[in-house]
């Protein structure tokens, strides 16, 4: 597809790396002052930031996930139910951890798990809380 005739709803489907904590430092921010949630499936590590737009890193370990094949159908799994409900997480970073036996667990489960641990997130009244900023984490 010519990038040119990309339509709005095409860019809006998209998975920017705005959307994506990729240093350390970004992590660290996160893991500071966190909120967790959790159920079966998932682990959420939640903090709100002054961004926006939410911001989604991937902590999927392989002493959770043995085979690769199983973290990145996870990754994937993760990747799309962020992008999908944004605009509900607008303002928080979260760090998504995988749970051990998750491989063998359907893919629909999954992603209504996830969604319960999003529910979750906007009942929490996280954004209300006062919390460091991410220059303030970095001097420590």
């Amino acid at each position: 597809m010519n990038p040119a005739n990309q339509t709005h709803q095409d860019l809006s489907n998209s998975f920017p790396k705005s959307s994506r904590l990729l240093t350390p430092n970004e992590f660290k921010f996160v893991f500071a002052q966190a909120e967790k949630f959790t159920n079966r499936h998932w682990t959420f590590i939640v903090r709100p930031n002054d961004l926006l737009h939410p911001r989604l890193g991937l902590a999927i370990a392989k002493k959770q996930l043995a085979k690769a094949v199983w973290r990145n159908r996870v990754k994937r799994l993760a990747r799309e139910a962020f992008r999908q409900h944004s605009k509900a997480l607008s303002g928080y970073d979260i760090v998504v951890l995988g749970r051990h036996k998750m491989q063998e667990v359907d893919n629909e489960t999954l992603n209504q798990s996830f969604l319960h641990l999003i529910r979750q997130i906007k009942r929490s009244g996280l954004k209300d809380k006062p919390s460091l900023s991410l220059t303030e984490v970095k001097e420590k």
